[in-house]
C-alpha cells in the first residue's frame, strides 16, 4: 500500500503541474465482433508516423499512465523511445475499460490481429507494429502471432511458455494450488476446471494440442525467462520448438536470454537474498536491440547476437549457445549415504533408509523457490535461506556433500531418483535443491515434487502397497548453476511443499476433496540395492551412468501429430505408459531416454526417416518428441515408425 500511495501521490502532483502534457491519449480500437476495446496511445507527436510497440494487458493500462509521467521524452537511449516510437497499450477484452466486451472463450488472439491492423492504419503509424510484454502479456503475444497479422513485423513474450499443458498445473502429479489459485485471482481461469481433470486425461491432450502451433508463428521472436521464473524448462523447449517448426523465413532469427531472474524481478539487482549485478538491465538492452534492428531497420549487430544466452549463476557470467541441449554435458550422480551424507562414492551395502513423519495438518512450507502469489506483496520468491523455514523441522531429510575442493558447473535439468516406501496407500515425495554456502546460508535453487500414485503413470493412478519400496524419478526444471569451491551441495527431501503443492492427505482416496487426513510414516531408502541419488547435468567431466540391460515394455504409447500430415509430423513416445520393470531403476531409465532411436519406413519397407540423436526435446517429461518433416516428393501413404533402444525393439 506504500509503494501505491508514492505512485498516487507523484501521479496528482505531474498532473496538476503539468495538466495538458501527457504523452497518453484514450483511444478507442474497433474489432470484429463489433465492440471497441480501450487502449491508450503514447506519443509526443501524433502527427508524425512511427513504428508503433504494442502491448496487450489484462492489468489494466492506467497503471502505464501514472509512470509515464515520471519519463524523459527526449530520452532515446533505454526501451522507452519515445523520440522513435509510439506506444499503444490495450486492456483485455473484459478487463478493466474493455470490461464491457467480455465475451467466454472467444480467442483474443484475434483482438490483437485487429488491433494491430487497424494500428497499422493511423496517421501515426508508418505500418510496422511490434509486440511486447511479460507472463499474461507474453501469452497474448502467442495468441495474436499464431493469426498472422500482416503488419505485425516482431514479438517479444516473455516469461511465458507456449502450451497449455498438464504439468502446468500439476506438477509430478500433484496439484500447483498457490499458482493456480493465483491465475483464478487475476481472472485467467476457475480452479474447478483445472481440479476437474487431475489425471493426464483427453482434455489435457486436446488442451495441449490446440494449444502447440509454431508452424503458425512467422515473425522473429525475442523470448526471456529466468531460472527463478514458474517454467524455465518448458520455455527451453518451446524455443527449441520454435526454432525447429515456425515458418522458415524466420527460425533463424529467434533469439533466447535465460537469466537469474524471478518471474516478477527481470533484470532487477536482488533476487531473492541474492544480487546478480552482471544481469541488471540486461533485458532493456536487447528489448531496445530487439526492436530498434526490427522496426527501425538500425544497423546495430542484432543479428549477429548469439541464439541463446544464458547467466550461468555462481560464477556469474553471461555465456551462450546456438542449441540448449546441444551443449556438452556429462551426467554426474551423487549418491545418498547414511548420516545425511551426498557423495559420489557408490551406494553403502547393507541395508539403509531415513524416516520422518508426514502430517498434513503441519506440512512443511514453500519458502523462496517459483512461487507466484500476487496478494502477498512480501511472498518469499527465488533464492532464499532454508535454515529456519525448513532445515529446522522434524519432517525432513537433509544430505549435503562435504565442502567442495573444486567447483562443479551444472547446467541443464536435475533429477532426483528415490527409492522410498511408506505405510500409507498415497503420499508425496519432494524435493529442494540448495547451495550450502560458507557461511551455512542453505540458498534454495528451485524444487519438485512426486505423487506417489502417479509415480508409473500421469493418466491414471495405482495405489502404493504399504511398507513396498518403490523408485521415482523426481524432475527439478533445468538451471545453469556453478557450485563454488568452498560450497556443499544439498537436496531436503520431504514430503510437501505447501502452498505451492498442494497437500496429499495420505488416505488413498479422492484428491482434493475433505476428507481424514492421515500422518504417514515415509521413508527414503539408500543402498546398493536401492541407490538414491541426486543426478547431475554437469558440463566437463563428470561420471557417466553405467549401461544395465533394459527389459521390454509390457506397452507403451507412440503418437503422432497431425495425422495424416502434409509437411511435417510430430511422433511422441510416452514413457509415462511404460510399466514399472521396463527399467530396473530410474537411472536405467533416463539414460535409456537418452539414446532412444527412431526410424520410420514406407509400406514396401524402406527406410524414410531415421534419428539417431536422441531425445533432444525431452526434458525429464518422461516422453520423447521427434519432429520428422518429409521431402515434398514423399507419395501418400501408410508408414511405419521403429522405437530402438539397445537391443529391444
Amino acid at each position: 500500500m506504500y509503494k501505491l500511495t508514492i505512485v498516487f501521490i507523484i501521479s496528482i502532483c505531474y498532473t496538476l503541474a503539468y495538466p495538458q502534457d501527457t504523452l497518453y491519449t484514450p483511444i478507442d480500437i474497433p474489432v470484429r465482433t463489433g465492440d471497441s476495446l480501450a487502449a491508450d496511445l503514447y506519443t509526443t507527436n501524433s502527427a508524425t508516423p512511427k513504428p508503433v510497440i504494442f502491448i496487450q494487458t489484462p492489468y489494466n493500462k492506467a497503471t502505464y499512465r501514472a509512470v509515464s509521467y515520471l519519463v524523459d521524452w527526449d530520452d532515446s537511449t533505454g526501451f522507452w523511445n519515445f523520440v522513435h516510437y509510439n506506444f499503444v497499450i490495450m486492456d483485455w477484452r473484459g478487463f478493466y475499460a474493455s470490461a464491457h466486451a467480455a465475451s467466454a472463450g472467444y480467442d483474443r488472439g484475434l483482438d490483437g490481429y485487429d488491433a494491430i491492423e487497424w494500428i497499422a492504419s493511423q496517421t501515426w503509424c508508418n505500418g510496422d507494429v511490434g509486440t511486447y510484454g511479460g507472463s499474461a502479456l507474453g501469452d497474448i503475444q502467442f495468441k495474436t502471432a499464431k493469426h498472422q497479422p500482416p503488419h505485425l513485423v516482431c514479438a517479444a513474450p516473455w516469461i511465458k511458455d507456449l502450451k497449455l499443458d498438464y504439468f502446468n498445473y500439476y506438477y509430478g502429479g500433484d496439484y500447483m494450488k498457490e499458482h493456480t489459485e493465483s491465475h483464478e485471482v487475476l481472472g485467467f481461469l476457475t480452479t474447478d476446471l483445472i481440479l476437474a481433470h487431475p489425471r493426464q486425461d483427453i482434455w489435457w491432450t486436446l488442451a495441449e494440442m490446440l494449444s502447440d502451433y509454431p508452424e503458425s508463428i512467422a515473425v522473429p521472436l525475442l523470448m526471456l525467462s529466468g531460472w527463478y521464473d514458474h517454467f524455465p524448462t518448458q520455455v527451453l523447449e518451446d524455443f527449441h520448438e520454435f526454432v525447429a517448426r515456425s515458418d522458415p523465413t524466420v527460425r533463424a532469427k529467434h533469439k533466447l536470454i535465460m537469466g537469474p531472474w524471478t518471474h516478477s524481478e527481470v533484470g532487477k539487482l536482488e533476487q531473492g537474498e541474492l544480487e546478480f549485478p552482471d544481469a541488471v538491465g540486461y533485458d532493456a538492452v536487447y528489448a531496445k536491440l530487439f526492436f530498434d534492428h526490427y522496426l527501425r531497420g538500425v544497423a546495430n549487430g542484432y543479428e549477429s547476437v548469439p541464439v541463446i544466452q544464458y547467466f550461468q549463476m555462481g560464477t556469474n557470467e553471461w555465456r551462450t549457445a546456438s542449441d540448449w541441449y546441444a551443449i556438452d554435458r556429462d551426467i554426474d550422480t551423487l549418491y545418498l549415504h547414511p548420516g545425511g551424507e551426498l557423495l559420489w562414492s557408490g551406494p553403502s551395502t547393507g541395508t539403509h533408509y531415513d524416516s520422518f513423519a508426514y502430517d498434513p495438518r503441519n506440512p512443511s512450507p514453500a519458502y523462496g523457490g517459483p512461487r507466484f502469489n500476487p496478494t502477498i506483496p512480501d511472498l518469499r520468491v527465488g533464492p532464499w535461506d532454508q535454515r529456519d523455514s525448513v532445515e529446522a523441522r522434524s519432517d525432513v531429510l537433509i544430505f549435503s556433500t562435504p565442502v567442495l575442493d573444486e567447483s562443479l558447473e551444472i547446467t541443464g535439468p536435475v533429477y532426483a531418483l528415490l527409492y522410498v516406501s511408506s505405510n500409507r496407500l498415497d503420499t508425496d515425495f519432494s524435493v529442494r535443491l540448495c547451495d550450502v554456502y560458507p557461511d551455512g546460508r542453505s540458498i534454495i535453487q528451485n524444487m519438485a515434487i512426486r505423487r506417489m500414485r502417479f509415480r508409473s503413470s500421469y493418466s491414471s493412478e495405482e495405489l502404493m502397497t504399504p511398507g513396498e519400496v518403490y523408485s521415482i524419478l523426481i524432475e527439478i526444471q533445468d538451471i545453469a548453476l556453478t557450485f563454488l569451491a568452498g560450497h556443499r551441495i544439498r537436496l531436503i527431501v520431504s514430503s510437501s511443499c505447501y502452498p505451492h503443492y498442494d497437500i496429499n492427505l495420505n488416505n488413498g482416496g479422492d484428491m482434493y476433496t475433505p476428507g481424514d487426513t492421515m500422518i504417514a510414516m515415509n521413508k527414503v531408502h539408500f543402498d546398493a540395492t536401492h541407490p538414491s541419488a541426486l543426478i547431475l547435468p554437469v558440463v566437463g567431466e563428470g561420471t557417466e551412468i553405467a549401461e544395465k540391460n533394459i527389459q521390454m515394455p509390457d506397452k507403451y504409447e507412440i503418437s503422432c501429430y497431425p495425422n495424416p500430415f502434409n509437411e511435417s509430423i510430430s511422433i511422441k513416445i510416452d514413457f509415462r505408459s511404460f510399466s514399472n520393470n521396463f527399467y530396473n531403476s530410474g537411472l536405467e531409465k533416463l539414460h535409456a531416454q537418452a539414446g532412444i532411436g527412431l526410424d520410420v519406413y514406407d509400406i514396401n519397407g524402406r527406410l524414410a526417416f531415421s534419428d539417431r540423436q536422441g531425445c533432444l526435446s525431452i526434458q525429464g517429461r518422461d516422453a520423447c518428441l521427434y519432429r520428422w518433416e518429409p521431402k515434398k516428393s514423399l507419395t501418400s501413404g501408410i508408414y511405419f515408425v521403429k522405437i530402438k533402444s539397445g537391443s529391444n525393439i
